[in-house]
C-alpha cells in the first residue's frame, strides 16, 4: 500500500475516534451543546472518516496512470491531503467556537471560510489526480472502434 494511502486512512481511523468522542459529548450533554456539536460531529465523520478512507483507498486501487508515474504526480495527493486535514482542523475549531459564542463576522466566521476554501481545494486536487486514472479497461476502445458499438450489442443479443 502506498504512503499516501497508509496516512489519509490513518488519518480517517484518527477522525473516527474523534467523531465518535463528540457524539459522545452529545448524548452527554444534551442541549445546546448537542446543537453546538453536531455540525463538527457530522464534519469528522462524514469528511474526516468516511471522505479519507474514500480517498486512500482510491490512491491506492484505481488503475494505474502510466508506467513512469503509476500513481500520478504524488505532489498532488498531498496537497489533497493537506487541504482536507487542515480545513477540517480549522473547522472543528472555528465551528463549536462560532455557534458557542454567537459573534458574527468574527474570526471564527473567516476561520469557517477559510477551512471550506482548503477543504474545496483538497478536494479539487484529489480530482485532478484521480480522473486520469479512470479509464477503459486495456483494448476495450480498439474493440469498440473494429467492431462498432452497434454489432457488439447485436452479438450479445444475440449468440451464434
Amino acid at each position: 500500500m502506498p504512503t499516501l494511502s497508509r496516512v489519509f486512512i490513518k488519518f480517517g481511523l484518527v477522525y473516527f475516534v474523534g467523531a465518535m468522542c463528540a457524539g459522545l459529548g452529545m448524548a452527554g450533554s444534551g442541549g445546546v451543546w448537542s446543537a453546538v456539536l453536531w455540525p463538527t460531529y457530522v464534519h469528522l465523520f462524514v469528511v474526516g472518516w468516511i471522505t479519507q478512507c474514500i480517498v486512500g483507498v482510491a490512491l491506492w486501487l484505481f488503475p494505474r496512470w502510466s508506467k513512469a508515474q503509476p500513481r500520478g504526480p504524488v505532489w498532488l495527493g498531498w496537497v489533497s491531503l493537506v487541504g482536507l486535514n487542515v480545513g477540517l482542523v480549522l473547522r472543528v475549531v472555528a465551528e463549536p467556537a462560532k455557534y458557542a459564542l454567537g459573534s458574527s463576522g468574527s474570526v471564527w466566521g473567516w476561520l469557517l471560510v477559510a477551512s471550506a476554501l482548503l477543504q474545496w481545494g483538497g478536494s479539487l486536487a484529489f480530482v485532478a489526480l484521480i480522473w486520469p486514472r479512470i479509464k477503459d479497461p486495456k483494448g476495450a476502445r480498439a474493440r469498440r472502434r473494429s467492431d462498432g458499438a452497434v454489432g457488439d450489442v447485436a452479438r450479445r443479443r444475440c449468440p451464434d
